[in-house]
């Protein structure tokens, strides 16, 4: 992690974030195009308003990573403190929404960088966990969160169903 410097995004980062969400985008497209919108078509995953929103969510904060004083990656962060479920213990999550280093500077400890923020964020504000998803496709990032010490909670499961043609609206 030298030469890697983390700090809270600002709202003139989403240039490169906005980038950075096309980019991951792209990826996710490329591991299940029947999910995930075509780059050409899609929307971000956040517009640069819903990006400025999180920045003023006191339920939520965002890291950059930046690299010879150039923004490398992000990391998305809300906080979990709800109750939902009647059996499970209420407890404050700090879940990861969405992490992305640029394909160019990976490898570079900016990944990790953002990783330890968070987990110090989450150590100072009494938190009890740190939650993400990824995808089943995704080996590369499965593979650098279990090196980070994540380790599976719980999984979801689908069975993709066969496409059926449109009915005629009877039925």
């Amino acid at each position: 992690m030298d030469g890697v410097t983390v700090r809270r995004a600002v709202p003139g980062d989403y240039r490169v974030i906005g980038r950075l969400l096309s980019e991951l985008l792209e990826m996710h497209r490329a591991g299940r195009p029947d999910l995930f919108e075509d780059g050409a078509a899609a929307k971000s995953k956040y517009s640069e308003e819903e990006y400025l929103e999180l920045l003023r969510d006191p339920k939520s904060v965002i890291f950059t990573a930046c690299i010879g004083g150039e923004t490398a990656g992000y990391l998305i962060c809300k906080i979990i403190d709800k109750k939902e479920n009647p059996v499970l213990k209420s407890v404050k999550t700090l879940y990861l929404d969405d992490l992305c280093v640029s394909g160019s500077e990976r490898g570079k400890g900016a990944g990790r960088a953002l990783m330890a923020a968070a987990e110090e964020y989450a150590r100072k504000n009494g938190f009890h966990n740190i939650t993400l998803n990824v995808w089943e496709f995704n080996e590369n990032a499965k593979g650098f969160y279990a090196a980070m010490g994540y380790k599976t909670q719980r999984r979801e499961l689908e069975k993709v169903l066969e496409q059926l043609p449109p009915t005629g609206g009877n039925g």
